[in-house]
Protein backbone atom coordinates (compact mmCIF):
# COMPACT_ATOMS: atom_id res chain seq x y z
CA UNK A 1 0.00 0.00 0.00
CA UNK A 2 1.56 3.46 -0.71
CA UNK A 3 0.42 6.96 -0.10
CA UNK A 4 0.11 9.60 -3.41
CA UNK A 5 -0.44 13.96 -2.52
CA UNK A 6 -3.15 15.09 -4.92
CA UNK A 7 -3.60 18.44 -5.99
CA UNK A 8 -7.20 20.72 -6.71
CA UNK A 9 -8.25 24.22 -7.41
CA UNK A 10 -11.54 25.57 -5.31
CA UNK A 11 -14.34 28.40 -6.36
CA UNK A 12 -12.26 31.13 -4.47
CA UNK A 13 -8.48 30.65 -6.18
CA UNK A 14 -7.35 28.33 -3.32
CA UNK A 15 -5.31 25.33 -4.03
CA UNK A 16 -6.26 22.42 -1.52
CA UNK A 17 -3.97 19.19 -0.99
CA UNK A 18 -5.55 15.41 -1.06
CA UNK A 19 -3.64 12.51 -0.37
CA UNK A 20 -4.47 9.41 -2.54
CA UNK A 21 -3.90 5.45 -1.38
CA UNK A 22 -2.56 3.38 -4.20
CA UNK A 23 -1.86 -0.42 -3.56
CA UNK A 24 1.88 -1.28 -3.81
CA UNK A 25 3.11 -4.84 -5.36
CA UNK A 26 5.85 -7.34 -3.97
CA UNK A 27 6.41 -9.05 -0.65
CA UNK A 28 6.83 -7.02 2.79
CA UNK A 29 10.33 -7.71 3.63
CA UNK A 30 8.80 -8.14 7.36
CA UNK A 31 8.05 -12.02 5.91
CA UNK A 32 11.44 -12.56 5.08
CA UNK A 33 12.53 -13.97 8.19
CA UNK A 34 9.55 -16.31 9.26
CA UNK A 35 10.10 -17.74 5.66
CA UNK A 36 13.57 -18.22 6.61
CA UNK A 37 12.05 -20.20 9.73
CA UNK A 38 10.21 -22.32 8.23
CA UNK A 39 12.85 -23.62 5.63
CA UNK A 40 15.44 -24.33 8.49
CA UNK A 41 12.87 -26.07 10.17
CA UNK A 42 11.59 -28.28 7.03
CA UNK A 43 14.90 -29.19 6.57
CA UNK A 44 15.63 -29.90 10.00
CA UNK A 45 12.84 -32.09 10.08
CA UNK A 46 14.04 -33.88 6.65
CA UNK A 47 17.19 -34.65 8.36
CA UNK A 48 16.23 -36.65 10.88
CA UNK A 49 13.83 -37.97 8.91
CA UNK A 50 16.74 -39.26 6.91
CA UNK A 51 19.01 -39.96 9.45
CA UNK A 52 16.88 -40.90 11.52
CA UNK A 53 18.57 -44.22 13.85
CA UNK A 54 16.70 -47.54 13.73
CA UNK A 55 15.57 -48.95 16.47
CA UNK A 56 15.53 -52.64 17.77
CA UNK A 57 14.49 -55.19 20.44
CA UNK A 58 16.88 -57.26 22.32
CA UNK A 59 15.93 -59.57 25.09
CA UNK A 60 18.18 -60.64 27.30
CA UNK A 61 17.67 -62.84 30.21
CA UNK A 62 19.40 -60.43 32.92
CA UNK A 63 19.93 -57.12 32.40
CA UNK A 64 22.44 -56.52 35.29
CA UNK A 65 24.45 -53.95 34.28
CA UNK A 66 22.57 -52.14 31.51
CA UNK A 67 21.11 -48.48 32.10
CA UNK A 68 19.00 -46.13 29.39
CA UNK A 69 20.64 -43.28 27.85
CA UNK A 70 24.06 -44.95 29.22
CA UNK A 71 24.87 -48.30 28.12
CA UNK A 72 25.96 -48.43 24.40
CA UNK A 73 26.56 -50.73 21.53
CA UNK A 74 30.03 -51.30 20.69
CA UNK A 75 31.52 -53.17 17.87
CA UNK A 76 35.33 -52.76 16.80
CA UNK A 77 36.07 -50.35 19.45
CA UNK A 78 33.10 -48.11 18.39
CA UNK A 79 30.01 -46.82 19.31
CA UNK A 80 26.85 -47.50 16.73
CA UNK A 81 23.76 -47.58 19.34
CA UNK A 82 22.48 -46.74 22.35
CA UNK A 83 19.92 -48.58 25.54
CA UNK A 84 17.20 -45.88 25.31
CA UNK A 85 14.56 -47.59 27.47
CA UNK A 86 14.47 -51.24 29.49
CA UNK A 87 11.13 -52.94 29.99
CA UNK A 88 10.47 -56.06 31.87
CA UNK A 89 8.86 -59.29 30.38
CA UNK A 90 5.06 -60.18 32.00
CA UNK A 91 6.96 -63.16 32.38
CA UNK A 92 9.01 -61.88 34.76
CA UNK A 93 11.63 -64.28 32.80
CA UNK A 94 13.95 -61.37 30.44
CA UNK A 95 14.08 -57.86 30.29
CA UNK A 96 13.40 -56.06 26.76
CA UNK A 97 16.17 -53.81 25.65
CA UNK A 98 15.24 -51.12 23.16
CA UNK A 99 18.16 -49.55 21.64
CA UNK A 100 18.57 -47.28 18.69
CA UNK A 101 21.12 -47.64 16.25
CA UNK A 102 23.26 -45.35 13.53
CA UNK A 103 21.30 -46.10 10.17
CA UNK A 104 24.95 -47.20 9.08
CA UNK A 105 23.97 -50.56 11.01
CA UNK A 106 21.08 -51.61 8.99
CA UNK A 107 22.50 -54.14 6.87
CA UNK A 108 23.81 -55.37 9.69
CA UNK A 109 21.08 -56.49 11.58
CA UNK A 110 20.14 -59.49 10.27
CA UNK A 111 18.36 -62.89 11.39
CA UNK A 112 21.96 -64.43 12.66
CA UNK A 113 23.69 -60.96 13.98
CA UNK A 114 23.76 -62.18 17.98
CA UNK A 115 24.35 -59.50 20.86
CA UNK A 116 25.93 -60.21 24.00
CA UNK A 117 26.57 -58.24 27.75
CA UNK A 118 30.43 -57.32 27.96
CA UNK A 119 31.35 -57.68 31.99
CA UNK A 120 34.43 -58.05 33.98
CA UNK A 121 34.65 -61.64 34.12
CA UNK A 122 36.96 -64.54 34.93
CA UNK A 123 36.24 -67.76 32.55
CA UNK A 124 37.38 -70.49 30.82
CA UNK A 125 38.55 -67.62 27.93
CA UNK A 126 40.36 -65.91 30.95
CA UNK A 127 39.68 -62.66 32.29
CA UNK A 128 37.73 -60.44 30.08
CA UNK A 129 35.96 -57.44 29.84
CA UNK A 130 38.02 -55.29 32.37
CA UNK A 131 37.96 -51.92 30.44
CA UNK A 132 34.04 -52.23 31.65
CA UNK A 133 35.29 -51.00 35.42
CA UNK A 134 35.42 -47.41 34.05
CA UNK A 135 32.92 -47.08 32.03
CA UNK A 136 30.63 -49.81 32.84
CA UNK A 137 29.06 -52.36 31.12
CA UNK A 138 28.16 -52.12 27.13
CA UNK A 139 26.44 -54.36 24.55
CA UNK A 140 28.85 -55.92 21.30
CA UNK A 141 27.46 -57.86 18.84
CA UNK A 142 28.74 -60.21 15.94
CA UNK A 143 26.91 -59.55 12.30
CA UNK A 144 25.31 -62.63 11.05
CA UNK A 145 23.45 -63.32 7.95
CA UNK A 146 19.27 -63.75 7.10
CA UNK A 147 16.60 -61.19 6.69
CA UNK A 148 16.19 -58.27 8.52
CA UNK A 149 14.51 -57.81 11.47
CA UNK A 150 14.02 -55.72 14.51
CA UNK A 151 13.95 -58.31 17.24
CA UNK A 152 16.83 -60.57 19.28
CA UNK A 153 17.75 -63.20 21.55
CA UNK A 154 20.82 -62.07 23.24
CA UNK A 155 23.15 -64.53 24.28
CA UNK A 156 24.05 -65.37 28.01
CA UNK A 157 28.07 -65.87 26.70
CA UNK A 158 30.29 -64.82 23.66
CA UNK A 159 29.30 -67.10 20.84
CA UNK A 160 32.48 -69.32 19.39
CA UNK A 161 33.91 -69.20 16.07
CA UNK A 162 32.39 -69.58 13.07
CA UNK A 163 33.54 -71.76 10.94
CA UNK A 164 34.21 -69.04 8.27
CA UNK A 165 36.79 -67.54 10.29
CA UNK A 166 40.09 -67.95 8.73
CA UNK A 167 42.21 -70.61 10.37
CA UNK A 168 42.31 -74.20 10.46
CA UNK A 169 38.94 -76.00 12.10
CA UNK A 170 39.38 -79.79 13.00
CA UNK A 171 38.40 -82.19 15.27
CA UNK A 172 39.94 -84.73 17.98
CA UNK A 173 38.42 -87.66 20.20
CA UNK A 174 38.71 -88.27 23.59
CA UNK A 175 37.55 -90.67 26.66
CA UNK A 176 37.24 -88.27 29.29
CA UNK A 177 37.34 -84.33 28.56
CA UNK A 178 38.58 -83.60 32.24
CA UNK A 179 38.79 -80.20 32.96
CA UNK A 180 38.81 -79.25 29.30
CA UNK A 181 35.84 -76.83 28.24
CA UNK A 182 34.83 -74.78 25.36
CA UNK A 183 37.04 -71.45 25.71
CA UNK A 184 40.40 -73.37 26.64
CA UNK A 185 43.71 -72.89 25.01
CA UNK A 186 45.38 -74.46 22.80
CA UNK A 187 49.53 -74.35 22.83
CA UNK A 188 52.50 -74.89 21.39
CA UNK A 189 55.82 -74.59 22.79
CA UNK A 190 54.15 -72.46 25.72
CA UNK A 191 51.66 -69.99 23.06
CA UNK A 192 48.42 -69.69 23.09
CA UNK A 193 48.28 -70.62 19.34
CA UNK A 194 44.09 -71.72 19.24
CA UNK A 195 41.29 -72.94 21.33
CA UNK A 196 38.73 -75.08 21.85
CA UNK A 197 35.23 -74.10 19.77
CA UNK A 198 33.26 -76.52 22.09
CA UNK A 199 32.29 -79.97 23.37
CA UNK A 200 29.61 -82.56 23.04
CA UNK A 201 28.92 -86.37 22.68
CA UNK A 202 29.03 -88.11 19.49
CA UNK A 203 27.02 -91.68 18.82
CA UNK A 204 30.02 -94.07 20.72
CA UNK A 205 30.02 -91.77 23.79
CA UNK A 206 33.05 -90.67 23.19
CA UNK A 207 33.86 -86.30 24.30
CA UNK A 208 34.18 -84.69 20.27
CA UNK A 209 36.21 -81.25 20.75
CA UNK A 210 35.74 -78.45 17.78
CA UNK A 211 39.42 -77.05 17.53
CA UNK A 212 40.54 -73.48 16.07
CA UNK A 213 44.12 -72.80 15.28
CA UNK A 214 45.05 -69.11 14.04
CA UNK A 215 45.64 -68.97 10.03
CA UNK A 216 49.53 -68.13 10.96
CA UNK A 217 49.88 -71.31 12.89
CA UNK A 218 47.71 -73.75 10.98
CA UNK A 219 50.96 -75.23 9.01
CA UNK A 220 52.14 -76.19 12.19
CA UNK A 221 49.83 -78.84 12.67
CA UNK A 222 50.35 -82.36 10.24
CA UNK A 223 48.27 -85.46 9.65
CA UNK A 224 50.54 -86.90 12.34
CA UNK A 225 50.54 -84.52 14.68
CA UNK A 226 49.40 -85.70 18.32
CA UNK A 227 47.41 -83.83 20.66
CA UNK A 228 47.25 -84.06 24.15
CA UNK A 229 46.16 -82.71 27.74
CA UNK A 230 47.60 -80.08 29.56
CA UNK A 231 45.56 -79.13 32.16
CA UNK A 232 46.88 -79.64 35.99
CA UNK A 233 50.72 -79.85 36.91
CA UNK A 234 52.65 -83.17 35.62
CA UNK A 235 54.69 -84.66 38.34
CA UNK A 236 57.89 -86.71 37.69
CA UNK A 237 60.30 -87.96 40.81
CA UNK A 238 63.18 -90.40 41.45
CA UNK A 239 66.29 -90.85 42.94
CA UNK A 240 67.65 -88.26 40.81
CA UNK A 241 65.49 -85.52 41.72
CA UNK A 242 61.93 -84.24 40.99
CA UNK A 243 60.16 -82.37 38.22
CA UNK A 244 57.24 -80.38 38.39
CA UNK A 245 55.62 -79.30 34.67
CA UNK A 246 52.89 -76.71 33.67
CA UNK A 247 52.04 -75.68 30.16
CA UNK A 248 50.97 -71.98 31.63
CA UNK A 249 49.26 -70.37 34.31
CA UNK A 250 46.18 -70.52 32.03
CA UNK A 251 46.23 -73.83 31.50
CA UNK A 252 46.81 -74.72 35.14
CA UNK A 253 43.70 -72.61 36.39
CA UNK A 254 41.43 -73.29 33.25
CA UNK A 255 42.44 -75.87 31.05
CA UNK A 256 44.25 -76.60 28.00
CA UNK A 257 45.90 -78.68 25.55
CA UNK A 258 48.68 -78.95 23.47
CA UNK A 259 50.38 -80.79 20.58
CA UNK A 260 53.40 -82.89 18.60
CA UNK A 261 54.89 -83.64 15.71
CA UNK A 262 57.26 -86.53 15.84
CA UNK A 263 60.62 -85.37 14.54
CA UNK A 264 60.71 -87.89 11.96
CA UNK A 265 57.32 -87.06 10.72
CA UNK A 266 57.49 -83.73 10.67
CA UNK A 267 57.35 -83.21 6.73
CA UNK A 268 54.66 -84.82 6.39
CA UNK A 269 51.28 -82.94 4.81
CA UNK A 270 49.70 -80.16 6.68
CA UNK A 271 46.38 -80.58 8.19
CA UNK A 272 42.81 -79.84 6.43
CA UNK A 273 39.95 -78.49 7.85
CA UNK A 274 37.23 -81.51 9.13
CA UNK A 275 40.64 -83.23 10.25
CA UNK A 276 40.13 -85.70 13.00
CA UNK A 277 43.18 -86.47 15.42
CA UNK A 278 43.20 -88.36 18.89
CA UNK A 279 43.30 -86.34 22.21
CA UNK A 280 46.26 -87.96 24.68
CA UNK A 281 45.79 -87.95 28.51
CA UNK A 282 49.61 -86.41 28.64
CA UNK A 283 52.61 -86.18 26.65
CA UNK A 284 54.10 -89.30 27.41
CA UNK A 285 51.00 -91.01 26.02
CA UNK A 286 50.81 -88.98 22.69
CA UNK A 287 54.66 -89.49 22.49
CA UNK A 288 54.96 -93.22 23.25
CA UNK A 289 52.02 -93.94 20.86
CA UNK A 290 53.71 -96.16 18.33
CA UNK A 291 53.34 -100.15 17.79
CA UNK A 292 50.93 -101.88 20.15
CA UNK A 293 51.35 -105.33 21.58
CA UNK A 294 50.63 -107.83 24.37
CA UNK A 295 53.04 -109.46 27.41
CA UNK A 296 51.42 -111.77 29.82
CA UNK A 297 52.82 -112.71 33.29
CA UNK A 298 51.22 -115.05 36.02
CA UNK A 299 50.42 -111.52 38.41
CA UNK A 300 50.29 -108.01 37.85
CA UNK A 301 52.83 -107.03 40.76
CA UNK A 302 53.69 -103.06 40.76
CA UNK A 303 52.42 -103.10 37.03
CA UNK A 304 49.86 -100.10 36.39
CA UNK A 305 48.38 -98.37 33.40
CA UNK A 306 51.68 -95.99 33.45
CA UNK A 307 53.91 -98.78 33.99
CA UNK A 308 57.74 -97.44 30.75
CA UNK A 309 58.87 -99.81 28.98
CA UNK A 310 62.63 -99.27 29.05
CA UNK A 311 65.58 -100.68 27.38
CA UNK A 312 69.38 -99.54 28.64
CA UNK A 313 67.87 -96.52 30.44
CA UNK A 314 66.08 -95.35 27.83
CA UNK A 315 62.12 -95.09 27.58
CA UNK A 316 60.74 -96.80 24.60
CA UNK A 317 57.28 -97.11 25.38
CA UNK A 318 54.67 -97.38 28.03
CA UNK A 319 51.80 -99.54 29.06
CA UNK A 320 48.26 -98.42 28.54
CA UNK A 321 45.75 -101.14 30.04
CA UNK A 322 46.01 -103.72 32.92
CA UNK A 323 43.80 -106.38 32.88
CA UNK A 324 42.84 -109.63 34.55
CA UNK A 325 43.08 -112.52 31.98
CA UNK A 326 40.59 -115.46 32.14
CA UNK A 327 42.68 -117.99 29.45
CA UNK A 328 45.64 -118.04 31.53
CA UNK A 329 45.19 -117.18 35.10
CA UNK A 330 46.91 -114.25 34.80
CA UNK A 331 47.57 -110.67 33.87
CA UNK A 332 47.46 -108.90 30.63
CA UNK A 333 49.52 -106.03 29.80
CA UNK A 334 48.46 -104.38 26.88
CA UNK A 335 51.80 -101.82 25.93
CA UNK A 336 52.55 -99.54 22.95
CA UNK A 337 56.17 -99.15 21.94
CA UNK A 338 57.51 -96.26 20.19
CA UNK A 339 57.39 -96.44 16.25
CA UNK A 340 61.28 -96.15 15.87
CA UNK A 341 62.16 -98.97 18.03
CA UNK A 342 59.23 -101.63 16.60
CA UNK A 343 61.95 -103.64 15.31
CA UNK A 344 62.86 -104.96 18.87
CA UNK A 345 59.31 -106.82 18.82
CA UNK A 346 60.70 -110.45 17.73
CA UNK A 347 58.97 -113.77 18.63
CA UNK A 348 62.09 -114.52 20.97
CA UNK A 349 61.98 -111.17 22.66
CA UNK A 350 61.76 -111.53 26.73
CA UNK A 351 60.43 -108.99 28.65
CA UNK A 352 60.22 -108.72 32.71
CA UNK A 353 59.24 -106.48 35.28
CA UNK A 354 62.28 -104.67 37.11
CA UNK A 355 61.26 -104.01 40.72
CA UNK A 356 63.36 -102.58 43.80
CA UNK A 357 65.50 -105.26 45.66
CA UNK A 358 67.03 -104.78 48.68
CA UNK A 359 69.31 -107.17 50.72
CA UNK A 360 72.05 -106.90 53.00
CA UNK A 361 74.75 -108.14 50.84
CA UNK A 362 73.51 -106.41 47.68
CA UNK A 363 70.55 -103.56 46.97
CA UNK A 364 69.34 -102.55 43.24
CA UNK A 365 66.94 -101.01 41.26
CA UNK A 366 66.38 -98.01 44.14
CA UNK A 367 65.13 -95.41 41.63
CA UNK A 368 62.19 -97.41 41.20
CA UNK A 369 60.89 -97.24 44.86
CA UNK A 370 60.04 -93.74 43.69
CA UNK A 371 59.40 -94.06 39.60
CA UNK A 372 57.83 -97.26 40.44
CA UNK A 373 58.32 -100.30 38.38
CA UNK A 374 59.23 -100.79 34.87
CA UNK A 375 59.50 -103.48 32.34
CA UNK A 376 62.32 -104.22 30.45
CA UNK A 377 63.61 -106.99 27.68
CA UNK A 378 66.45 -108.69 25.82
CA UNK A 379 65.55 -108.53 22.23
CA UNK A 380 65.04 -111.44 20.89
CA UNK A 381 65.20 -112.75 16.69
CA UNK A 382 62.55 -114.32 14.30
CA UNK A 383 59.75 -113.02 13.04
CA UNK A 384 58.08 -109.65 14.54
CA UNK A 385 55.98 -110.74 17.37
CA UNK A 386 52.85 -108.74 19.05
CA UNK A 387 52.18 -111.39 22.48
CA UNK A 388 54.73 -112.40 24.63
CA UNK A 389 55.35 -114.12 27.94
CA UNK A 390 56.75 -112.40 30.69
CA UNK A 391 59.10 -113.51 32.55
CA UNK A 392 59.14 -113.80 36.38
CA UNK A 393 62.79 -113.52 36.97
CA UNK A 394 65.33 -111.67 34.61
CA UNK A 395 66.71 -114.07 32.53
CA UNK A 396 70.32 -113.91 33.05
CA UNK A 397 72.58 -111.01 31.49
CA UNK A 398 75.56 -112.44 31.20
CA UNK A 399 74.10 -114.96 28.39
CA UNK A 400 73.88 -111.65 25.41
CA UNK A 401 78.01 -111.58 26.06
CA UNK A 402 78.24 -114.77 24.29
CA UNK A 403 79.46 -116.95 26.70
CA UNK A 404 79.82 -120.73 28.01
CA UNK A 405 76.12 -121.82 29.56
CA UNK A 406 76.31 -125.50 31.64
CA UNK A 407 73.44 -127.22 33.24
CA UNK A 408 73.89 -128.39 37.25
CA UNK A 409 71.92 -130.66 38.33
CA UNK A 410 71.15 -130.94 42.31
CA UNK A 411 68.65 -133.12 44.80
CA UNK A 412 67.50 -129.98 45.66
CA UNK A 413 67.06 -126.04 44.60
CA UNK A 414 67.60 -124.87 47.97
CA UNK A 415 67.68 -120.84 47.79
CA UNK A 416 68.91 -120.65 44.40
CA UNK A 417 67.50 -118.21 42.15
CA UNK A 418 67.86 -116.63 38.76
CA UNK A 419 70.48 -113.92 39.05
CA UNK A 420 72.44 -115.31 41.86
CA UNK A 421 76.14 -115.24 41.20
CA UNK A 422 78.67 -117.98 40.53
CA UNK A 423 82.45 -117.19 41.94
CA UNK A 424 85.75 -119.18 41.03
CA UNK A 425 87.90 -117.93 44.00
CA UNK A 426 85.23 -115.89 45.17
CA UNK A 427 85.44 -113.75 42.09
CA UNK A 428 82.15 -113.63 40.39
CA UNK A 429 82.30 -115.23 36.89
CA UNK A 430 78.50 -115.89 36.09
CA UNK A 431 75.45 -116.08 37.31
CA UNK A 432 72.51 -118.41 37.53
CA UNK A 433 70.31 -117.99 34.59
CA UNK A 434 66.83 -120.17 35.00
CA UNK A 435 66.03 -122.88 37.75
CA UNK A 436 63.39 -125.86 36.57
CA UNK A 437 62.47 -129.32 37.19
CA UNK A 438 63.97 -131.86 35.36
CA UNK A 439 61.63 -134.18 32.87
CA UNK A 440 61.26 -136.87 35.35
CA UNK A 441 60.70 -134.18 38.20
CA UNK A 442 63.68 -136.44 40.24
CA UNK A 443 66.07 -133.35 40.44
CA UNK A 444 66.30 -129.56 39.92
CA UNK A 445 67.95 -128.26 37.05
CA UNK A 446 70.10 -124.94 37.26
CA UNK A 447 71.17 -122.93 34.31
CA UNK A 448 74.33 -121.16 34.60
CA UNK A 449 76.31 -118.75 32.49
CA UNK A 450 80.13 -118.16 32.53
CA UNK A 451 81.19 -115.05 31.27
CA UNK A 452 83.46 -115.38 27.84
CA UNK A 453 86.58 -114.37 29.34
CA UNK A 454 86.26 -117.17 32.34
CA UNK A 455 85.11 -119.75 30.28
CA UNK A 456 88.23 -121.52 30.12
CA UNK A 457 88.36 -122.29 33.90
CA UNK A 458 85.30 -124.57 33.44
CA UNK A 459 86.86 -128.18 32.46
CA UNK A 460 85.39 -131.59 32.48
CA UNK A 461 86.71 -132.29 35.88
CA UNK A 462 85.22 -128.91 37.50
CA UNK A 463 83.15 -129.34 40.80
CA UNK A 464 80.35 -126.92 41.67
CA UNK A 465 78.67 -126.76 45.28
CA UNK A 466 76.35 -124.27 46.67
CA UNK A 467 78.19 -121.41 48.58
CA UNK A 468 74.92 -120.06 50.39
CA UNK A 469 75.18 -120.29 54.10
CA UNK A 470 77.97 -121.55 56.30
CA UNK A 471 80.08 -124.62 56.86
CA UNK A 472 80.63 -125.23 60.82
CA UNK A 473 83.55 -127.71 61.91
CA UNK A 474 83.63 -128.28 65.69
CA UNK A 475 86.03 -130.28 67.59
CA UNK A 476 86.82 -129.94 71.57
CA UNK A 477 90.29 -130.32 70.43
CA UNK A 478 90.88 -128.30 67.23
CA UNK A 479 87.93 -125.88 68.11
CA UNK A 480 85.26 -124.54 65.17
CA UNK A 481 85.74 -123.46 61.82
CA UNK A 482 83.39 -121.49 60.39
CA UNK A 483 83.61 -121.60 56.17
CA UNK A 484 82.09 -119.25 53.94
CA UNK A 485 82.56 -118.81 50.02
CA UNK A 486 82.37 -114.91 50.87
CA UNK A 487 80.04 -112.38 52.61
CA UNK A 488 77.74 -111.49 49.62
CA UNK A 489 76.90 -115.23 48.97
CA UNK A 490 76.53 -116.16 52.54
CA UNK A 491 73.74 -113.30 52.63
CA UNK A 492 72.20 -113.70 48.84
CA UNK A 493 73.29 -117.15 48.09
CA UNK A 494 74.82 -118.38 44.97
CA UNK A 495 77.38 -121.09 43.59
CA UNK A 496 81.28 -121.94 43.77
CA UNK A 497 83.34 -124.12 41.68
CA UNK A 498 87.11 -125.58 40.97
CA UNK A 499 89.08 -127.14 38.92
CA UNK A 500 91.71 -129.26 39.45
CA UNK A 501 95.10 -130.21 38.48
CA UNK A 502 97.81 -132.55 38.36
CA UNK A 503 98.24 -134.64 41.33
CA UNK A 504 101.91 -134.01 41.50
CA UNK A 505 101.91 -130.12 41.23
CA UNK A 506 99.06 -129.54 43.38
CA UNK A 507 101.21 -131.31 46.00
CA UNK A 508 104.18 -129.73 45.26
CA UNK A 509 102.38 -126.57 45.40
CA UNK A 510 100.85 -127.10 48.15
CA UNK A 511 104.18 -127.38 50.06
CA UNK A 512 105.85 -124.34 48.22
CA UNK A 513 103.10 -122.28 49.75
CA UNK A 514 104.49 -123.24 52.90
CA UNK A 515 107.76 -122.01 52.22
CA UNK A 516 109.14 -125.81 52.09
CA UNK A 517 111.29 -126.94 48.82
CA UNK A 518 110.16 -130.47 48.25
CA UNK A 519 113.07 -132.00 46.04
CA UNK A 520 113.54 -135.67 48.39
CA UNK A 521 116.76 -134.41 49.55
CA UNK A 522 117.49 -134.69 53.44
CA UNK A 523 117.22 -130.99 54.30
CA UNK A 524 114.41 -130.24 52.01
CA UNK A 525 112.43 -129.04 54.85
CA UNK A 526 114.86 -126.55 55.85
CA UNK A 527 115.25 -124.74 52.73
CA UNK A 528 112.81 -122.05 52.09
CA UNK A 529 112.80 -120.86 48.20
CA UNK A 530 109.76 -118.69 46.16
CA UNK A 531 106.60 -120.50 45.76
CA UNK A 532 105.86 -121.47 42.14
CA UNK A 533 102.47 -121.52 40.11
CA UNK A 534 101.88 -125.29 39.00
CA UNK A 535 101.66 -125.01 35.20
CA UNK A 536 99.07 -128.34 34.42
CA UNK A 537 95.32 -128.48 34.57
CA UNK A 538 93.45 -131.68 34.45
CA UNK A 539 90.39 -132.16 32.08
CA UNK A 540 89.29 -130.43 28.64
CA UNK A 541 87.38 -127.79 27.74
CA UNK A 542 83.86 -127.90 27.99
CA UNK A 543 80.97 -127.00 25.33
CA UNK A 544 77.78 -125.28 25.85
CA UNK A 545 75.09 -127.68 27.36
CA UNK A 546 77.44 -129.21 29.62
CA UNK A 547 76.17 -131.11 32.54
CA UNK A 548 78.16 -131.39 36.04
CA UNK A 549 76.55 -132.38 39.52
CA UNK A 550 76.05 -129.31 42.01
CA UNK A 551 77.22 -130.73 45.93
CA UNK A 552 75.52 -129.29 48.98
CA UNK A 553 79.16 -128.29 50.00
CA UNK A 554 82.87 -128.67 49.00
CA UNK A 555 85.37 -131.46 49.86
CA UNK A 556 88.87 -129.69 51.39
CA UNK A 557 90.36 -130.89 48.62
CA UNK A 558 89.05 -129.05 46.09
CA UNK A 559 89.56 -125.67 48.24
CA UNK A 560 93.30 -126.52 47.68
CA UNK A 561 93.03 -126.65 43.53
CA UNK A 562 95.12 -123.87 42.52
CA UNK A 563 95.90 -124.76 38.65
CA UNK A 564 97.10 -121.98 36.25
CA UNK A 565 95.01 -121.41 33.00
CA UNK A 566 94.92 -118.89 30.39
CA UNK A 567 91.80 -116.68 30.46
CA UNK A 568 90.11 -115.75 27.41
CA UNK A 569 89.20 -112.79 25.63
CA UNK A 570 86.12 -110.34 26.20
CA UNK A 571 83.81 -109.55 28.86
Amino acid sequence: MGEHIMTSTTDSGAISLTPELKSKKGVSPIWILPLIAIIIAAWLVYRSIVNAGIDVTITFKNAQGIEAGKTQVIYRGMPIGLVKKLEINKDFQSVDVLVQFVKEAKDQLKKDTAFWKVAPEISTRGITGLETLLKGNYITMMPGEGEETDHFEALSEPPPFRSDTPGLHIRAFTEDLGALKAGSGIYYKGIKVGEIIQTLLNDKTDVVLDLFIQEKYSDLVKKTTKFFNISGIAFEGGLSGFSLKAESLESLLLGGISFLTPEHESKTQNAKDDDTFRLYKDRNRAEQEGQKFTVYFNDGKGLTDKTQIKYRGVEVGRAFSVELDEKTDGVRLQVTMQQQYRQFLRDDTQFWVVRPELGLAETRNLDTLFSGAYLTFRPGKGKPGRTFKGLSNPPGEVATRDGLHVVLVSERLGSLKSGDPVYFRQVKVGEVTDCRLSEDATSTLIGVDIQKKYAPIVRTTSKFWKASGLNVDFSLFTGAKIKTESMAALLEGGIAFATPGSPDVEEKKEAKSKGVVVDGSKNSEKKKVEPKIGTQVLGSPVKNGATFELYSEPQEEWLKWRPKIALGKGN
